[in-house]
């Protein structure tokens, strides 16, 4: 199986119906539901289009569904989030650490029994994070807790370490490599070696992930050059197959999860978000 995904649902009304736009006309079959996002009815909205939903744990971007007073560590005095990835992951090695577990604990908690209040008790989902942050080793480890904590029948979880054959094997596209996406690829793969031990304990699945060399700038062009290498990859080993898009566009004057992060704004805004949303409805799989 291949999941054409688009992430960050929930972001806003535009960027939305956008992501909808990509369900009804074109290949997009799952859909990540940011938790703390700017809608609720998801799953009304979402009936009838045959996709998969995936939960998307969100430690970076907006407000808790915790008390705020209760994830103190994670969240600015204006109660929004306040860190990136790069900032969790050296609070998840500081001296704060054990502080840091709990209320991390606490966060993906009350976000998985939103999840299973809007979705239902007994109904198996997928699991991906907002910048992956769920790779983070000890934040994997709590969400690997919580998983088992609160029954939850998990069908499958995103890891997002890119195979390299595919890479390697596509010359042409060297040259369109760039350093950061070459930095979160390895960086990725090497966090998924960290929490090779916990995935496997858990027997949840995974598939293979393409969405990190090309983050947020996939076209057709180049899926169409890597897509064979890595059905080949997935016939060999009977995986699935995750293509990560963002699709959702936002206006300009919309409100976001956190107005004030420059860092989310440049990327919501970002014209590969009207490519990769072109490309989710011009692209032929068979």
């Amino acid at each position: 199986m291949v999941y054409f995904c688009a992430d960050d649902y929930g972001i806003s009304t535009y960027g939305n119906s956008r992501i909808e736009n990509c369900l009804e006309n074109g290949v997009l079959n799952k859909v990540s539901v940011l938790p703390n996002g700017e809608i609720s009815d998801f799953k009304q909205r979402l009936a009838g289009t045959n996709t998969t939903l995936s939960l998307h744990i969100n430690l970076v971007e907006g407000r808790p569904l915790s008390n705020p007073d209760d994830v103190d560590l994670l969240v600015s005095e204006s109660g929004y989030f306040k860190y990136s990835f790069i900032g969790l992951f050296f609070l998840s090695i500081s001296n704060k650490r054990k502080e840091f577990e709990k209320q991390v604990y606490t966060e993906i908690q009350s976000q998985i029994k939103f999840w299973k209040k809007a979705m239902g008790e007994n109904i198996s989902v997928s699991i991906d994070s907002h910048q992956h942050t769920h790779m983070i080793p000890l934040i994997f480890k709590t969400l690997m807790r919580v998983i088992e904590d609160e029954g939850l029948n998990v069908q499958s979880i995103r890891i997002p370490a890119e195979p390299i054959s595919p890479y390697v094997f596509t010359p042409s596209l060297y040259f369109e490599y760039n350093l950061i996406g070459l930095i979160k690829q390895w960086l990725l793969k090497m966090l998924a070696f960290a929490n090779r031990r916990e995935l496997k304990k858990s027997k949840i699945q995974s598939a293979y992930f393409m969405g990190i060399l090309f983050s947020g700038k996939l076209n057709e062009a180049r899926i169409r050059k890597l897509l064979p290498h890595y059905l080949k990859l997935a016939k060999k080993h009977n995986k699935n197959i995750e293509i990560g898009f963002h699709p959702g566009y936002v206006k300009s004057g919309e409100k976001l999860l956190d107005g004030s992060r420059q860092d989310f704004r440049k990327f919501y805004f970002s014209p590969w978000r009207n490519i990769e949303h072109e490309t989710l409805i011009n692209f032929k799989f068979e």
